[in-house]
């Protein structure tokens, strides 16, 4: 006799912790290459695989047998865990018959201090409101690797950014800065986003692995005596301290090893190199996105522990069930939120592409105003999900390698009413610099006044910012005689 039940059954799906407190798709793929390889060292659940035709082959052979069985016992079905299709995890197809090869033509790009800093941030533990402020006041650094700007002048900057993203309407707080602030300075290199040089040579200090009285002593000398120390005052600090010349030697000898540009050393590192997370080519009059993932391993759930637990499971002791339960549930998780990052990350680049379709098609030129909340409608995903994706991320183009965050910005309007980038903004102050006369180069006022007779009304203050994103330097350096 035929009958209809109905059941309910509670199935606890957890990711692991650092997939839930930050989303894979906020790390560049060169740190998901790390944490994959790390994934299959410490889960016995998760193979890396070195053959896809024999995969493809195995998997045909694994569906005609378990279509061939029936397991009446539904304590521990397969089915809860996640669809068939999230298997595994594979990189795309090798082939050069179908792709060109990256790897022998592969744009490289000095990284920049923004860049491995960038890369910490991501790593770090921070939620994604004080990733927002993280990337705006490592935006900020000059080329020594300070923060000259004042915390109130980076609020003002955040929230100008914040508009068209998913902290619009959050408020951000001069603690919330702060706290932020603090946490960059203890990334590598330390000292990094210090105000000043006391500052600096103060968190290296407390870095350091020395005897604790000896510390006190640096820190005091610099707190206490900065400018005795930058004159060398050698007698009053011996008088003052109340130690030996012996002493105040050490002292001075370990300070003046420290680093005092903890920025200008990090930029001057030629072999870390910028590897692209897409990769966009033209052919045949049309555009081809893809991921350059060819390092990334090809993953699949172990198949000897699958066939384990399913032949076995009534006589397994709890404790090894609990085991294999938790890791199975893990090893499925990092697979679907590892192919589920792919997928959106192909899907914003598609947006991208299509709004900015002028860009490539200029070779560079004519970038639009964009915003992250234009790019969430377009895939139908929340603001905070396309936010995650483009950070750190950077695409290859024909014409030279672009951070994704670089096609979003802020916009203003000019004479005409029209919405102007404020990458189209920075081209043309750069055009202005470029035709000055460099016996009397126009100082920001000057420049503020010459965007204006174009038709942009832009603050001194922002055309310092600007000029300084583009690596040109204050008026009185570009003089020439």
């Amino acid at each position: 006799m035929l009958r209809q039940t109905q059941t309910q059954r509670l199935v606890q799906k957890i990711l692991p912790q650092i997939i839930q407190r930050q989303s894979l798709l906020a790390i560049p793929t060169l740190a998901i290459e790390q944490m994959m390889r790390q994934e299959i060292e410490q889960n016995p659940f998760l193979d890396e695989i070195y053959d896809l035709l024999e995969e493809e082959s195995e998997e045909k052979e694994e569906i005609k047998e378990e279509e061939s069985k029936s397991d009446e016992d539904e304590e521990f079905d397969w089915e809860d865990y996640g669809d068939d299709d999230i298997a595994g995890y594979k990189t795309q197809d090798n082939s050069v018959n179908d792709r060109r090869v990256i790897q022998e033509n592969l744009w490289r790009s000095k990284a920049t201090l923004y860049d491995n800093l960038l890369s910490q941030l991501h790593l770090s533990g921070l939620n994604d409101k004080q990733i927002f402020i993280g990337e705006e006041v490592i935006g900020s650094l000059d080329d020594e690797g300070y923060l000259r700007d004042e915390i109130e002048d980076i609020k003002r900057d955040i929230d100008k950014l914040k508009i068209g993203t998913e902290f619009e309407n959050e408020d951000f707080k001069l603690e919330e800065i702060n706290e932020v602030i603090e946490r960059i300075q203890k990334y590598d290199p330390i000292g990094i986003a210090s105000r000043n040089l006391r500052e600096c040579l103060i968190l290296q200090i407390n870095n350091s692995k020395i005897d604790e009285g000896f510390k006190k002593l640096c820190k005091r000398v610099l707190n206490d005596y900065f400018e005795e120390f930058r004159l060398k005052n050698y007698e009053k600090l011996i008088k003052e301290l109340n130690v030996d010349a012996e002493t105040i030697n050490e002292i001075f000898d370990f300070i003046l090893k420290l680093n005092p540009k903890p920025g200008a050393i990090e930029n001057s590192i030629e072999q870390n190199y910028i590897y692209p997370d897409l990769i966009i080519t033209k052919e045949n009059g049309e555009y081809k996105i893809e991921l350059n993932d060819r390092n990334i391993p090809s993953l699949r759930l172990n198949k000897t522990y699958k066939k384990l637990l399913s032949r076995d499971k009534k006589k397994l002791e709890k404790d090894t069930k609990d085991f294999i339960t938790n890791n199975f549930e893990r090893a499925k998780w990092f697979l679907e939120a590892i192919k589920s990052r792919r997928e959106t990350m192909l899907k914003v680049m598609n947006s991208i592409l299509r709004r900015q379709i002028e860009f490539f098609d200029n070779l560079g030129e004519g970038l639009k105003p964009m915003y992250e909340k234009d790019v969430a409608e377009d895939i139908n995903m929340d603001i905070s999900t396309v936010s995650r994706t483009v950070r750190g991320k950077y695409v290859q183009t024909d014409f030279g390698i672009y951070e994704l965050k670089y096609f979003f910005s802020n916009y203003m309007k000019n004479d005409e009413g029209d919405d102007i980038s404020t990458k189209e903004i920075k081209i043309k102050l750069k055009e202005i610099i470029d035709n000055e006369d460099t016996s009397k180069p126009f100082t920001d006022d000057q420049l503020a006044v010459e965007m204006k007779k174009i038709g942009y009304k832009i603050a001194r203050r922002t055309i310092a910012k600007y000029r300084e994103s583009l690596k040109i330097p204050k008026a009185r350096l570009r003089r020439k005689i």
